[in-house]
């Protein structure tokens, strides 16, 4: 269990906003309001947990770092983090509507996976990692279409990905450790990794389990193993 420190540190490397930003908040928090996001979060959790018969939980939804700033494409304008306590979203004003309900799904889609699984996220292996991000983003694709998945779903092809696979992942699939998997699935910082590959291999494990087995939706995906799921897409390892 983390304390308040650590969970500040980690929410802060995920996009809360800055202490020195204090004093930009107020109209920031204004224009979030304006556009109703807690209304659209409200709104599209009640449809997700009811679709997906997930837990009900707190959302605290925060301005993302450097929200107060002209939009700028190479600061990143949404991001969040799911535990099976509770969502944190970070958003700013310059996200429309679909964007948010994407980032929503995605990440309640993490907390019903580890709520169903009976796990904290420190305790998944990294194979559960993998294809807990492929759930999250499939789910996006069902839900709104192709158009809201995220960049790193289609930056390689599926010979790449399969490559890295069999040569990088396959040999510490049980790896256990949120720091190892994370720079693993982001793959920057490592320079026998590829910036995202990790996250692109889940996605292509369950696009291609999903593709195969032709009649499973979202809610079905969420209670089955992760070696079920890795053991039906294109990514075998056995």
């Amino acid at each position: 269990m983390m304390n308040i420190e650590e969970l500040h540190y980690l929410l802060l490397k995920y996009g809360l906003f800055e202490p020195e930003e204090w004093n930009d908040i107020t109209p920031t928090l204004h224009k979030m309001e304006e556009l109703n996001m807690w209304e659209i979060v409200e709104k599209e959790f009640n449809h997700l947990k009811e679709e997906w018969e997930g837990p009900d939980l707190p959302i605290f939804i925060f301005p993302i770092k450097y929200a107060h700033l002209p939009f700028n494409e190479g600061l990143p304008h949404k991001n969040g983090v799911a535990f099976k306590e509770a969502l944190f979203l970070f958003l700013s004003p310059h996200v429309v509507s679909e964007e948010i309900k994407a980032l929503l799904a995605h990440e309640y889609n993490h907390a019903c996976r580890l709520s169903f699984l009976n796990v904290e996220a420190e305790d998944l292996y990294l194979k559960d990692s993998l294809v807990m991000e492929g759930l999250g983003e499939c789910a996006v694709q069902e839900l709104y279409g192709k158009k809201w998945l995220a960049p790193w779903t289609r930056i390689y092809t599926y010979g790449e990905a399969r490559n890295i696979w069999e040569k990088q992942f396959v040999p510490i699939l049980n790896t256990k450790g949120n720091d190892k998997h994370q720079i693993l699935l982001y793959g920057k910082g490592n320079a026998q990794l590829p910036k995202w590959i990790g996250y692109n291999i889940g996605f292509q494990i369950i696009d291609s389990f999903i593709k195969r087995k032709e009649c499973f939706n979202s809610r079905d995906m969420l209670t089955m193993s992760s070696e079920k799921l890795i053991a039906g897409s294109n990514f075998p390892y056995k």
